[in-house]
């Protein structure tokens, strides 16, 4: 699987605006709790630690990874592949490649996922274990509105 010519390659956040609008809208298509707020790309604001890298397969732009990068933490924020790439082992390697980031720099690797998700069988594979369990009781639309 790591035979794959997959790259990560850190971008300007900016860069990504029309990517995690996508992302969200396939959460909105997974995830029957959360139907979550489409917002327009220029309202999206970055965090300083935010980082994003695309997910390059052969030269070619078929995801993307977004972290918030912490002293010993990296928080996987966002991870999407293209629809049409999906079941190739792309996600795979790309995510060994976050594994072996955080091994360089011995950092933890955090995330949420839904139960619904697909991803979640691929982090199991990885080696990711259940931490605690969030649990949501939905009464409004805004839920990611402070």
């Amino acid at each position: 699987m790591d035979k794959l010519d997959i790259k990560l390659e850190r971008e300007k956040n900016d860069y990504f605006r029309e990517w995690i609008i996508e992302e969200w809208k396939h959460h909105n298509t997974v995830d029957p709790i959360y139907q979550l707020r489409i917002i327009k790309p220029e309202e999206l604001n970055f965090e300083e630690n935010e980082e994003y890298y695309k997910i390059m397969f052969n030269d070619e732009m078929v995801g993307f990874i977004g972290i918030k990068n912490y002293e010993k933490l990296i928080y996987l924020y966002r991870f999407f592949i293209n629809e049409k790439y999906r079941g190739q082992g792309i996600g795979t390697v790309a995510l060994n490649k976050l594994i072996d980031m955080a091994k360089e720099n011995n950092k933890d690797i955090s995330l949420e996922v839904s139960d619904y998700s697909v991803a979640k069988d691929l982090y199991e594979r990885l080696g990711f274990k259940n931490h605690w369990t969030r649990m949501v009781l939905k009464i409004n639309d805004n839920i990611y509105e402070n």
